[in-house]
C-alpha cells in the first residue's frame, strides 16, 4: 500500500468518525487569483443541535466535547511523523485564505468575515510547548443562533496522549467509537448491523467492511496498520 493509498484511508476514516458523530462532511479547495490552488481543507463538517441517533443505541462521542449549537470544524489530517499543526495556507497572515473557507461555510455575514478569521487564526497558529486539554472554539452570534466553529487537528496513525501537544484525534478515539458504533457484541432492536456495506458509498465502505469482517469475532483492531492490512486484502 502506497503512503498516498494510506493517506486517503486516514481521511476517510475521519469522515466515517464524524458521520458517525452526526457531522455533515467535505473537502475544499481554496482558489488564488493567480489561476492556482492556493490551498485545501481536509474536513469542514457541521453538526445541528437537534441530532439524534437512539435508533443506533449509539451516542455521539464525549472526547468530541460537542456543544449544544450548530457547530463547524475546521479540521486537517496528518499523518504520524508529520507536525500537529495547520497547513501554511491557513496560517497566512493576510487572511485570505482563512477568509474564504468562512464565506464558503455560508453562517456569516459578509461584515463578520474579517474578524471571523483574525481570532480564527489565532486559534490555527500554534503555540510552542502548548498543551491544551479541551479544543479550541469561537462562538458566533448569528441569525441562526450561536455557532461555534472549532479548528480540530486529526491523526489516525498516532496515539491521543503525545506530551506538549494540543488536544487531537487519534487512533485510540477514533477506532474505540467506530467500534461501539459498528461492531455490537448483541442484535439491535432498531437498527441492523449486517447488510450491504457498499451504501456507505466508495472510500467509506472499505472501512465499514473492514470492521464489519471483524465483528462476529469480536476482534478488534489494535492498530491502523491492520486496519490497512484488512483493506489490502
Amino acid at each position: 500500500m502506497t503512503s498516498k493509498e494510506r493517506s486517503t484511508i486516514q481521511e476517510n476514516i475521519v469522515k466515517l468518525y464524524l458521520r458517525l458523530n452526526g457531522y455533515i462532511s467535505t473537502g475544499l479547495i481554496i482558489h488564488s487569483p493567480e489561476k492556482t490552488i492556493s490551498g485545501e481543507i481536509d474536513i469542514i463538517a457541521i453538526r445541528f443541535p437537534y441530532h439524534n441517533q437512539n435508533d443506533t443505541e449509539h451516542n455521539s462521542s464525549t472526547f468530541l466535547e460537542i456543544p449544544n449549537s450548530i457547530d463547524v470544524i475546521i479540521g486537517e489530517v496528518k499523518s504520524h511523523g508529520i507536525s500537529l499543526k495547520f497547513n501554511k495556507s491557513l496560517r497566512n497572515e493576510n487572511l485570505i485564505p482563512l477568509s474564504k473557507v468562512i464565506k464558503w461555510i455560508g453562517l456569516f455575514k459578509e461584515e463578520q468575515i474579517h474578524e471571523i478569521a483574525q481570532n480564527l487564526l489565532l486559534l490555527i497558529k500554534p503555540v510552542e510547548n502548548s498543551n491544551k486539554t479541551s479544543f479550541s472554539s469561537l462562538i458566533i452570534k448569528t441569525e441562526f443562533g450561536q455557532i461555534s466553529v472549532r479548528p480540530i487537528l486529526f491523526s489516525p496513525e498516532s496515539i491521543s496522549n503525545i506530551s506538549k501537544t494540543d488536544k487531537f484525534v487519534g487512533w485510540q478515539e477514533i477506532n474505540n467509537f467506530l467500534w461501539s458504533c459498528l461492531c455490537p457484541a448483541n442484535i439491535r432492536e432498531e437498527c441492523g448491523t449486517r447488510y450491504d456495506f457498499s451504501a456507505w458509498g466508495s472510500g467509506i465502505s472499505e472501512i465499514v467492511k473492514a470492521y464489519k469482517n471483524r465483528q462476529l469475532l469480536q476482534n478488534r483492531f489494535t492498530t491502523i496498520t491492520e486496519l490497512y492490512n484488512d483493506i489490502n486484502l
